[in-house]
């Protein structure tokens, strides 16, 4: 479900009022309202680096279980909301070979962070305030609702490296978008703009 325009760019503009100082992690915030704000921090696209996730699955754990949170917004540290997998790691995991991911796979602990949001008791909105690119998307379709900025867009550009979306991407997408706007970005790696998610 992604709302109208208008309404993003009202839901967005209470979360500028928070940035976030840490460098490749996660800040938390409650709003006098009772909307808690997790911001991902770590320029310059908010990537997924390890250090990040766990942050994510930390904070986003203490919001859920904080009795004056009513719900949780999820965005990005300045014009960005997530470029997906921090790149400086894929050297990491390929000098381990595939030997030592045959009990766990390497994307492990961003799939748990998937399935703590879409299982949270509380609302989760991701607040998409820029590019939601690969894991970034998959962090997005893992809330329960999606506002999108009018210049965000959304997309799975490691298909194009001939990498499947790994974090849970391709069976959350065409449970929210139609197979005719779900299956090209799956297997073309097309972005969408958000006038056009909106729509879908």
């Amino acid at each position: 479900y992604w709302p109208s325009r208008a309404s993003a760019a009202t839901v967005l503009e209470g979360f500028r009022k928070s940035p976030p100082t840490a460098s490749m992690s996660t800040e938390i915030a409650v709003r006098p309202d009772g909307v808690g704000v997790l911001t991902m921090n770590n320029a310059p696209v908010n990537s997924l680096a390890t250090s990040m996730v766990e942050s994510f699955e930390v904070n986003f754990k203490k919001l859920v279980a904080d009795s004056q949170v009513k719900a949780i917004v999820v965005t990005g540290a300045g014009n960005f909301f997530c470029g997906g997998a921090e790149i400086s790691e894929f050297s990491k995991f390929t000098s381990k070979g595939p030997e030592a991911f045959k009990d766990e796979s390497p994307v492990q602990g961003l799939c748990s962070v998937m399935d703590v949001v879409d299982a949270s008791p509380k609302t989760v909105v991701a607040a998409v305030n820029g590019a939601a690119l690969g894991g970034g998307l998959e962090v997005a379709l893992a809330c329960h609702y999606r506002v999108g900025a009018p210049a965000a867009n959304v997309g799975f550009p490691e298909v194009q490296l001939g990498l499947l979306p790994g974090g849970e991407g391709t069976q959350r997408i065409p449970r929210i978008a139609p197979l005719e706007v779900a299956l090209p970005m799956l297997l073309t790696g097309a972005p969408l703009k958000m006038d056009k998610a909106v729509k879908a």
